[in-house]
């Protein structure tokens, strides 16, 4: 697998949050799900604009 920065804070309630490029998630959340953590996976997404946060 290709090597990705990634930008991680290890000190979100006791989880784990990472931030990659959109292109990158898919292979992300499966390095992650291979190497035992299989409830990784994509929570949100940053884009342009105002300033919001939307609840599903």
């Amino acid at each position: 697998m290709r090597q990705h920065k990634l930008l991680c804070d290890p000190q979100t309630s006791g989880g784990l949050l990472v931030s990659c490029a959109p292109e990158s998630a898919d292979a992300v959340v499966a390095a992650f799900n291979s190497d035992g953590f299989g409830q990784a996976a994509v929570i949100g997404a940053m884009q342009t604009g105002d300033a919001q946060v939307t609840v599903r």
